[in-house]
């Protein structure tokens, strides 16, 4: 296996992987889609609220708040917790909001109990209240992962396609029509022939070689190398949501290699 950075910002990465399956590439998205664990908020009591949402709406837009913390791994999921679940501050975060109009009411409003848990984002706007509205809420948020809901999800758009290979032939004769069709600015033309200069932004689309009347072009994907965009949604650094998707992956193996081992 080789892997080989493309782009790296705090909250994208982009690399190749080569050496490795379909089905590998694929693990990696849905790990970091699902399976790694993060705090969202669970559940809500609303004490008042005279805003024009209804409870469950509000409901809706805290748990889809994206949130940081400063020390994760302090906190147990609900069934690993040596309370079973019931709930303590070693599996949960309390918070409180509390606002009153006129105004926006915004996640930088929630409160948490742990200092070190914040929404990632300030201004994502929750409710907006009028001359003497206001709500009261409090509630908790739980560690759990994106397949028991899509509020727990670490990883958004998370994606993979083939590294794609661009033959010219020697029948190429400089007409540009490949380069004037190609939707991703794959193609230049360099010496009276196409080249391909941004082979990673091919997406195998082939109006190329549609438009090709001299047959001289041939794109075919690489079967065993991966182009691999991964984005988080703010809860962490990008670099460390492949790294803890990578170790779950793994963990599963390990789990599922040890549970072969018992049967033989």
């Amino acid at each position: 296996m080789k892997f080989e950075l493309i782009e790296l910002r705090e909250d994208r990465i982009r690399f190749l992987l080569s050496g490795v399956t379909a089905a590998f590439a694929n693990g990696i998205r849905r790990a970091c889609m699902s399976e790694v664990p993060i705090l969202a908020i669970d559940q809500i009591s609303l004490y008042d609220n005279t805003s024009v949402l209804f409870d469950e709406q509000i409901a809706l837009r805290l748990g889809l708040v994206p949130l940081q913390s400063k020390d994760l791994d302090s906190y147990s999921r609900p069934e690993d917790c040596q309370c079973g679940g019931e709930g303590c501050p070693g599996c949960r975060v309390d918070f409180m909001l509390s606002a009153e109009g006129p105004g926006m009411v915004y996640s930088k409003d929630i409160q948490f109990t742990d200092p070190g848990v914040k929404p990632a984002f300030d201004k994502i706007p929750i409710v907006i209240l009028g001359e003497g509205e206001k709500v009261v809420i409090e509630g908790f948020a739980t560690k759990r992962v994106g397949k028991d809901h899509s509020k727990w999800q670490a990883g958004t758009l998370c994606g993979y396609k083939n590294l794609p290979k661009i033959e010219i032939g020697a029948s190429c004769d400089g007409c540009g029509k490949c380069i004037e069709v190609c939707p991703r600015d794959v193609l230049a033309l360099e010496e009276g022939r196409a080249k391909a200069t941004n082979i990673l932004e091919c997406s195998l689309c082939k109006l190329c070689i549609e438009e090709c009347e001299a047959g001289a072009l041939k794109v075919t994907p690489v079967l065993d190398s991966f182009v691999i965009s991964i984005e988080s949604s703010g809860v962490m650094p990008v670099k460390e949501l492949v790294a803890k998707a990578a170790q779950e992956i793994r963990k599963r193996a390990e789990d599922l290699d040890a549970k072969l081992a018992e049967l033989t």
